[in-house]
């Protein structure tokens, strides 16, 4: 029952918090500043996309680790350990299998073809088909989900000031952005940077000073107590979404797509001019995001114990979970002034570097496979450039209309984020497809790309429907009231021992339809559909055309193979093939010899 008598005054920037926000605000505009006018010198597309591919290992690895730190990784992962436990955990895993899968499967080719777009490797390996198809998904997916990315950190800033200086802030944040991307990649490589020190801050200060009042050992009692502590959940359970097959399997589809075969992943790691280094920026890369997960869950944890016998949102202090850790930092800064600011800051810094590489991406491909075909082959690099600068203006103008204007953003993060899973799954085993598969034609691309967007769209059409009628909830962990008012971390500890103890077990419920698997499940499912249909699809409708086709569009393991085909295909050749003329007289010349010999002894 909630309780309207409890309630947090929002808490506003102090002039230290103002003065670091403007310094903070201040690098950005000097980055933008400098690769606008001081270094341009890379005024061509390679340039523009790739950073004269000559950048430096560290510099990339941070960048990559920043792309991954959106406002979902610092305001999403803490709640989601808040409600349901420690097992996202595992998610650094599915992070160490996808590296392994990107640097021996996926980068050795892109890194051979060395292309402006990735999707002009569907056209090399299928048909212009193919790589219109998922230009199109990739460039809608993008646009629904880039006014979204500013959406998270609106409702941190609502704390810390009012609704319009919040839009004003996202605004500001994506005009920014579009700047930045107007720059290139070395300018967003420079905002990472920035960025991957700020989440850190942002994310360990926090953390460090909640556990102050009440020290590790009673944090981690609590947690263990309140049924936080979940390092292994085996439940078969496909509505469940965070158990440990869950967190392992379907997220390391999403991750392989985003690390391994989208636009602003192979930016990055073509930027660096050896595939060796490309690897070890992955490597790094890897490390540096699972310490970032880690930290975030620590912070989930700490939330958790702070609010272990009071939940905010129970009590009417917050009106959705998107703003518990703004709230908590609220709660701190009455003990630690400054520390919400610290955080803020880092959110607006990850989400600038974030919005500026899709902005990037995005004006990327539309400009190499919408407008590019269209040019004259006379066509210089430096107005090719002029021409990605102006997308990147265009798009930013678009997500800055959609932030200021939409008044629905949290139903359309929703849709959005459901949309971009099914065109991830998708696109993901449609580039599986070309790249393992030998055999696979653009018959079986084409009909399992299209198959497979049709049972993920199915699925995601019937989920929001069981979401809509109650049919589908995503159950958490038990959350209580009965501590309000009492600061003492000992009455913590008691009442949810107390509460934890006497609350009946939620009911798991038997999977009843396909609309009550989890939404993480759609790109895995997607991706295997492709895979599942395409493949014998291709052998139905005659095989590809191997031997005329670029060997460097196969993996390194798929490349083998076919040499292990030819050598044995060669041999068995020479063995198996019927004799000549030629070789039938040669062979009674030899007969004849050695006839005369013997006739001789």
């Amino acid at each position: 029952m909630k309780n309207s008598t409890i309630s947090v005054s929002p808490i506003y920037f102090n002039v230290a918090e103002y003065c670091l926000f403007g310094i903070i605000l201040g690098v950005v505009v000097g980055i933008i500043l400098y690769f606008l006018f001081v270094n341009n010198k890379h005024n061509t597309v390679a340039g523009f996309l790739f950073g004269g591919k000559n950048m430096s290992i560290i510099s990339v690895s941070l960048a990559l680790t920043a792309s991954h730190l959106t406002s979902i990784t610092l305001l999403g992962v803490p709640v989601e350990i808040y409600l349901r436990g420690t097992q996202y955990w595992a998610s650094a895993l599915s992070l160490i299998f996808v590296t392994f899968l990107t640097a021996v499967i996926y980068l050795p080719v892109f890194h051979r073809l060395q292309l402006s777009s990735s999707f002009e490797y569907l056209e090399i390996r299928f048909s212009t088909h193919t790589r219109t198809v998922a230009a199109v998904l990739f460039v809608v997916s993008k646009l629904m989900l880039l006014p979204i990315v500013p959406y998270v950190p609106i409702l941190a800033f609502r704390l810390v000031t009012n609704n319009l200086a919040s839009r004003i802030t996202a605004v500001i944040c994506v005009a920014c952005s579009t700047l930045v991307a107007v720059g290139g990649l070395r300018a967003i490589i420079s905002i990472g940077i920035v960025t991957t020190f700020l989440a850190i801050a942002g994310t360990a200060l926090p953390s460090g000073l909640a556990l102050l009042p009440m020290g590790f050992e009673r944090m981690w009692e609590i947690s263990s107590h309140g049924s936080r502590l979940v390092f292994y959940d085996p439940d078969p359970e496909l509505a469940h979404h965070t158990s440990f097959f869950v967190v392992t399997l379907a997220l390391s589809t999403n991750w392989l797509w985003k690390v391994a075969l989208s636009q602003s992943s192979i930016q990055k790691l073509l930027a660096v001019p050896t595939i060796n280094k490309a690897r070890i920026c992955l490597v790094i890369s890897c490390v540096g995001i699972i310490f970032m997960k880690m930290l975030s869950c620590f912070l989930g944890l700490v939330i958790y114990a702070w609010f272990a016998s009071c939940d905010p949102l129970l009590t009417g202090q917050i009106k959705k979970y998107e703003q518990l850790v703004p709230h908590f930092l609220n709660s701190l800064t009455t003990m630690f002034p400054g520390i919400c600011g610290i955080f803020i800051i880092s959110i607006f810094s990850a989400t600038t570097g974030c919005i500026a590489s899709i902005i990037n991406s995005i004006s990327g491909v539309v400009f190499e496979e919408f407008i590019r075909p269209w040019m004259p082959q006379s066509t210089n690099e430096q107005a090719c450039c002029k021409i990605m600068k102006c997308l990147c203006i265009t798009v930013g103008v678009y997500s800055a209309c959609v932030v200021w204007l939409a008044q629905e953003l949290d139903r359309l993060q929703h849709v959005a984020s459901g949309v971009t899973g099914v065109t991830a799954g998708t696109l993901l085993g449609l580039f599986t497809l070309g790249i393992v598969f030998s055999r696979a034609n653009c018959s079986g691309a084409l009909s399992g790309c299209l198959l497979s967007l049709l049972l993920c769209g199915w699925l995601l059409i019937g989920a929001e429907n069981a979401l809509a009628t109650g049919a589908l909830t995503y159950q958490g962990k038990p959350l209580v009231t009965t501590g309000c008012g009492k600061a003492n971390f000992t009455h913590i500890l008691v009442n949810v021992t107390t509460v934890i103890a006497n609350a009946p077990q939620i009911p798991t419920k038997p999977l009843q339809s396909l609309f009550r698997i989890s939404f993480t499940y759609c790109p895995f499912a997607g991706a295997v559909a492709v895979l599942l249909i395409g493949v014998p699809m291709s052998y139905l409708t005659g095989k590809s055309k191997v031997d005329s086709m670029n060997p460097d569009v196969f993996c390194p393991l798929t490349q083998s193979f076919l040499h292990k085909l030819s050598d044995r295909s060669a041999t068995s050749s020479i063995e198996l093939r019927p004799p000549t003329t030629q070789d039938v007289y040669m062979a009674l010349d030899e007969a004849l010899k050695h006839l005369k010999d013997v006739i001789e002894r």
